[in-house]
């Protein structure tokens, strides 16, 4: 007989597992533990050599590899001053290797530092989210690297409303990211709001921008919150943005069949989430733009089942 179904779920979440293995790069600070001998304990940072130094050991590569290499590799060589150590444990303490810079109009603009680097919206949200003045149409995303200097613009608010996460760039380390602004009106938050205890609602409504959540918030109420829709929103196809873990899940939801029937159920929210208005337009494009391979089907599994759980 073939495999079940469970069986190839578990089988694609560990090819999943195994292909985003972070790699150790300049400018981590990695921890390393010995619990067979405890005083060579240490905690360093990675030079941009690539290199790590450590008691008795001396000098190591640590760039590139993965944490379980890394610690392969440390009692390997440890082995030869003391046959006692046959066991390493590394962690990451600092992923300072995949850094993006965000600055213009956010709530705050910096430096951050992620395990894996998320799409443009992520990075956005992880910063607060866009001010009121922010430009959405015309976001900049100024690479490093190989290509420094090169710009490439994009219309964060097509793709919000549209859904079609294939049109971000993919975020490289080093990237700056600039939101542009304009002086106009708009909805504003406080510095105590930002963080875990808000809601990102944003496209064709009255008043987009950041608002305080509670635990009684919903799309439809987040919506009324906000001012309510414009006349050119589309009621039937309004997205929420849900972040799972380091990727978002997106969900399609006709508030106006809510709104007049009762049914389907008022998706509740929760901090982090982003609603997105979307104009009456076009047919509805594929969310991730086409399933390519077994990693993302995994994924949509996963955003199935985790929006079933958030309507239960």
């Amino acid at each position: 007989m073939g495999l079940s179904f469970t069986a190839i779920f578990i089988a694609l979440l560990a090819l999943q597992a195994v292909a985003l293995e972070y790699l150790i790069g300049p400018d981590d600070v990695v921890r390393i533990t010995f619990w067979q001998q405890p005083d060579l304990n240490t905690v360093t940072r990675v030079r941009q050599d690539g290199k790590i130094s450590l008691p008795v050991l001396g000098e190591i590569e640590a760039a590139g590899l993965s944490s379980r290499e890394l610690e392969e590799n440390i009692v390997r060589s440890i082995s030869v001053y003391n046959k006692v150590i046959s066991q390493a444990r590394v962690e990451i303490a600092e992923y300072n290797s995949r850094k993006v810079f965000v600055t213009g109009e956010v709530y705050r603009p910096g430096k951050y530092t992620f395990e894996v680097i998320p799409n443009l919206w992520e990075v956005l949200r992880e910063a607060g989210g866009p001010r009121e003045r922010a430009v959405l149409t015309d976001i900049s995303v100024i690479r490093a690297g190989d290509e420094a200097g090169k710009k490439i613009s994009v219309n964060l608010t097509q793709i919000l409303e549209t859904g079609d996460f294939s049109k971000f760039p993919v975020l490289r380390s080093g990237d700056t990211i600039i939101v542009p602004g304009y002086s106009g009106e708009g909805v504003s938050a406080s510095a105590e709001l930002l963080g875990h205890s808000v809601i990102y609602i944003y496209g064709q409504i009255a008043r987009p921008g950041v608002y305080p959540i509670s635990e009684e918030s919903t799309i439809l109420r987040a919506i009324t919150q906000a001012g309510g829709p414009t006349p050119e929103a589309d009621m039937k196809n309004v997205r929420v943005l849900m972040k799972q873990g380091s990727q978002s899940t997106v969900a399609t939801v006709d508030v106006e069949r809510y709104s007049n029937q009762g049914s389907p159920a008022d998706l509740p929210l929760r901090p982090g989430d982003t609603v997105v208005v979307p104009k009456k337009a076009g047919p509805w494009r594929s969310i991730w733009g086409g399933v390519t391979n077994v990693l993302a089907v995994a994924s949509g599994v996963l955003g199935i089942l985790y929006i079933a759980d958030r309507v239960r």
